[in-house]
């Protein structure tokens, strides 16, 4: 039974609310949020560092439920300080993460999370975070075109990360079912980071689960071209241009809090890539 109560429904948060978080026990998180709701009745600015220092000791008198208290004041007083340098970092319970989807081996304690910009349940370290939204992103597009019934697939570079970050996208061409061969060829230009033939034999459709195609103008002109009209030549782009304010300024003000962020740090690099092809052909 969790004892936090009412327990939050992280995923109905503004995203502003829910970007960054971390995650703890849930007794720690029960006894933070009563010490905050009470400093939020004074008046003035908050001393966070005061007030989770206030829980510490609460939590050492009461007895926390085996609970390490060492890692609990550490992890307190790394979101104090983050809180203080003017990072807005939720802190939720064990109980509430459990309906969020972290990386393997993830949620850890004193770990910094930030959420997925279009999926409200999917949360990545603060390290990995560019890379697997764009990784995301990329591979919902190449996803669309393999189901529309794509038979080429051609990637190339036109700004920002690639061809040494396109060797670190796991997402790569992502191989469907009847999608019976899919192909890649060496780079013959600098611009050429994929170059792939499928022997895609599936009818054209729309797949289910789409995110990022829900802002993408664009991506759905293709689509309907194919779905509505027999399109047979394609061309589109995946555009990463947001930061989302997960920066080289938040990197530094989380570390210097004590606040692990899960790995080498990849900042942001405004990108675009463009991917053109064929569908297959009607008469096939």
């Amino acid at each position: 039974m969790s004892m936090i109560n009412p327990p939050l429904d992280v995923t109905s948060l503004p995203y502003s609310s829910r970007q960054l978080i971390i995650v703890q026990p849930d007794v720690v998180v029960a006894a933070a949020r009563e010490a905050e709701a009470n400093a939020a009745t004074q008046s003035g600015e908050t001393d966070w560092v005061d007030v989770y220092g206030r829980v510490v000791r609460m939590l050492g008198v009461r007895s926390i439920y085996g609970v390490a208290l060492e890692l609990a004041t550490e992890a307190l007083m790394a979101l104090a300080k983050a809180r203080e340098s003017g990072l807005d970092v939720l802190q939720i319970g064990h109980s509430e993460a459990k309906g969020l989807q972290f990386p393997p081996g993830h949620p850890r304690e004193q770990a910094l999370y930030v959420a997925h910009p279009a999926v409200p349940s999917v949360y990545y370290t603060a390290a990995a975070f560019h890379r697997m939204s764009f990784e995301h992103k990329f591979s919902e597009a190449i996803r669309l075109l393999m189901s529309l019934g794509a038979s080429h697939i051609v990637v190339e570079h036109v700004h920002g990360w690639s061809s040494e970050f396109s060797a670190r996208v796991s997402a790569g061409l992502p191989q469907d079912e009847g999608s019976v061969s899919v192909g890649r060829k060496e780079a013959t230009s600098s611009k050429l980071l994929f170059d792939a033939v499928l022997n895609n034999k599936r009818e054209p459709i729309l797949p289910a689960g789409l995110v990022w195609y829900l802002h993408e103008p664009t991506w759905q002109v293709v689509a309907s071209g194919r779905l509505e009209y027999g399109m047979q030549k394609f061309s589109l782009n995946v555009v990463y241009d947001d930061d989302f304010g997960v920066n080289a300024g938040l990197k530094m003000r989380a570390q210097k809090a004590g606040l692990e962020i899960g790995g080498a740090f990849e900042d942001h690099m405004a990108t675009t890539w463009k991917i053109h092809g064929k569908f297959v052909p009607d008469e096939c």
